[in-house]
C-alpha cells in the first residue's frame, strides 16, 4: 500500500468525526479502542481488511502473564512482578525498563481485565516441551525461564497463559469483537489509511483513507491510535535496516497486511524509529521433546547453544553459524521427526541421513576430521556427569548419544522451515504516545501493538505471548491517554463534515 506524505487541513475535507481514531483492527486496536469508548471517547475504528483480527486472531493465542495470577498461584509458583520483571529485564535488556516494570506491576491486572471480557483461563498447567500444545491447559511455559544463565537471573515460574486447546487466537480476539461490539463503536471495514492530516502546529487532525477507489477524510477531536501490525512482509524494509528476519530461506509469519504501512504513517509526521534491524525468527526442532536431549552442531562439528532453550533463542544462535548451517544429531533412543513445517512450501526439517558410527556421519556431513568425534564424546561426559560443562543445559535434557544408528536432522537456514515477525517500530513511551526523534510526543498521536516496540525488542530472548500481552495491555494505555488528550477545536462535525452514513460503519 502506497502511504502518502502527511495532509494538511487546507488538502482534506472531513467527511466524519470522532474523538479517537484508530488505525487497525487487531489485539492491539481493539484493546486501544475498549478503553478509550470506556473512558467517555468518541471512537472510531478503521480496519484495512473486511473483519479485522490481524496477527493477534490468526496466532495460537499465548498470553504472556505472571506476578502472580490465579493458574500460577494454583500450582504453586509464587511470582512476583519484581521477579517477572527481573526475567524480562535479562531476556530484553535494549527494551525500555519503564514499559517492563509497568506490565509486570498490571499484569494480574491484565488477567482480569480479559477475564472480564470472556477470555477463558482455566488453572491447569502443561510441564511438558512443546512448540505450541494442543490440550487446553492455560498455564505453560513459553520461555527460556528454566535456562541458565536465566534460571540465575529469576525464579524460574512459568508464564504462557492460554485460553483454550490449540491455536486460540481467534477466540480471543472475538472476545475483544464482542465488547467492542457491546459499546456501540463504530467500524469502516475495507478501508486502508494512506495518509495522516495535521494541523498547523503539527498535531494529529485526523487521517485520510482510501475506500472503493476514492479518498475520504476523518476529523479526530484528540488523537489517532496506529495500530496496523508489524513489517515482516515488507522485505525492502527489512533489508534496509539490516533485519535477520528477511534473510533468504526465512518466511514472513503474520498476515500479508504486516507491511510497515503504520510505520511510514509515524514518520511522515516526524515519529521516530527504532528497533527495525531486529526480529523473532524460529525454527522449532521439537516436538517430540526427546529431540532436545541430542545436540546442535555447526558445520565445524560444534556445538553453539544449549539445546533446552526456547525455540526463539536456538534459531537465533542458527542464523549466526556460518553459512546458517546446523544439524541435530541424536542416536536411536531420543530420535523424533520434527513436527512442525510449512504447509505452504511443505519445507520442513528432514533428516539428512543415519550412519552406525559418528567418524563416518563426521565425513558424510562436510566436517573436519575428529571434530564430530570429539564433541560427542565430551557430551556423552557430560550426560554421565549430569553436568554440561560447555552451556550448562538443564540435566533434565541431558542424554548420552551412543546408541546406533545415529542420525542427522538438518536445521539450516534455507532447508528447515524458518519463520519472522518483525519487532521494530515507531518509538512511543509507555502510554504509547509516538515520539520524535528528540524525544518529545508528536501531539496526539499513539502507536501500539507490533507497530511499536513494547516488550520483545531483542529475538533470542523471545517468550511466546509478549507480543500479544504487550499489544493488549499497551493498547488499553494508548486508549486511556488518547481519551484523556486534548481537544482539538475546529474538527468537530457541521456544514460540510457529515456523521459517517449507517450503511459505512
Amino acid at each position: 500500500m502506497k502511504i502518502e506524505a502527511a495532509k494538511t487541513l487546507n488538502e482534506v475535507e472531513f467527511a466524519a468525526t470522532a474523538d479517537v481514531i484508530i488505525v487497525g483492527l487487531g489485539g492491539a486496536g481493539a484493546s486501544a479502542a475498549i478503553a478509550a469508548a470506556e473512558a467517555g471517547a468518541d471512537v472510531l475504528v478503521i480496519e484495512r481488511t473486511s473483519g479485522g483480527g490481524g496477527s493477534t486472531a490468526m496466532s495460537g493465542g499465548f498470553i504472556y502473564l505472571g506476578g502472580g495470577t490465579p493458574p500460577q498461584k494454583a500450582n504453586g509458583f509464587a511470582d512476583t512482578p519484581e521477579n517477572m520483571a527481573r526475567f524480562l529485564k535479562a531476556t530484553q535488556p535494549k527494551a525500555a525498563m519503564d514499559k517492563i516494570d509497568a506490565y509486570c506491576v498490571g499484569s494480574v491486572g491484565h488477567y482480569d481485565w480479559l477475564m472480564s471480557l470472556g477470555v477463558t483461563f482455566n488453572e491447569r498447567y502443561f510441564d511438558g516441551k512443546h512448540f505450541h500444545p494442543h490440550s487446553d491447559e492455560t498455564l505453560v511455559w513459553t520461555g527460556s525461564e528454566a535456562c541458565w544463565p536465566l534460571s540465575e537471573a529469576a525464579e524460574p515460574i512459568p508464564r504462557g497463559h492460554k485460553p483454550g486447546g490449540g491455536f486460540v487466537g481467534h477466540l480471543l480476539f472475538s472476545r475483544l469483537l464482542y465488547r467492542i461490539e457491546g459499546l456501540g463503536i463504530r467500524i469502516i471495514y475495507d478501508a486502508a489509511v494512506n495518509a495522516l492530516v495535521s494541523d498547523a502546529s503539527g498535531a494529529v487532525a485526523g487521517v485520510q483513507y482510501r475506500q472503493e477507489g476514492r479518498n475520504l477524510a476523518v476529523a479526530a477531536r484528540k488523537g489517532v491510535v496506529l495500530a496496523t501490525g508489524g513489517c515482516e512482509w515488507n522485505r525492502e524494509l527489512g533489508l534496509a535496516h539490516g533485519s535477520k528476519g528477511v534473510r533468504d530461506g526465512v518466511a514472513p509469519l503474520g498476515v500479508p497486511t504486516a507491511d510497515g504501512a503504520g510505520i511510514e504513517l509515524g514518520q511522515s509526521l516526524g515519529a521516530a524509529i527504532t528497533g527495525l534491524e531486529h526480529s523473532m525468527v524460529t525454527s522449532p526442532f521439537y516436538p517430540p521433546a526427546s529431540l532436545v536431549k541430542g545436540i546442535l552442531v555447526n558445520s565445524e562439528g560444534r556445538r553453539f547453544v544449549a539445546e533446552d532453550v526456547y525455540h526463539a533463542w536456538s534459531t537465533d544462535a542458527i542464523l549466526n553459524q556460518p553459512d546458517g548451517k546446523a544439524y541435530l544429531i541424536c542416536d536411536n533412543v531420543n530420535f523424533g521427526r520434527p513436527e512442525l513445517g510449512d504447509i505452504r512450501s511443505e519445507r520442513k526439517h528432514e533428516v539428512v541421513d543415519a550412519w552406525d558410527n559418528i567418524p563416518e556421519m563426521e565425513a558424510d556431513l562436510g566436517m573436519p576430521e575428529g571434530s564430530l568425534v570429539e564433541t560427542i564424546g565430551n557430551y556423552n561426559r557430560y550426560a554421565a556427569t549430569g553436568h554440561d560443562e560447555e552451556f550448562r543445559k538443564n540435566p533434565k535434557w541431558l542424554a548420552p548419544i551412543s546408541e546406533i544408528p545415529f542420525a542427522a536432522i538438518d536445521c539450516s537456514v534455507g532447508s528447515a522451515y524458518f519463520c519472522c515477525i518483525s519487532l521494530g517500530g515507531i518509538h512511543t513511551d509507555v502510554d504509547g504516545r509516538a515520539l520524535k526523534p528528540d524525544g518529545t510526543p508528536v501531539p496526539g498521536l499513539y502507536a501500539v501493538g507490533q507497530v511499536a516496540p513494547n516488550l520483545s525488542v531483542e529475538g533470542w530472548g523471545y517468550a511466546s505471548g509478549l507480543l500479544i500481552g504487550g499489544a493488549t495491555f499497551f493498547g488499553r494505555r494508548a486508549g486511556n491517554a488518547a481519551a484523556a488528550d486534548t481537544v482539538r477545536d475546529g474538527l468537530g462535525a457541521g456544514p460540510g463534515c457529515p456523521e459517517i452514513p449507517a450503511d459505512a460503519a
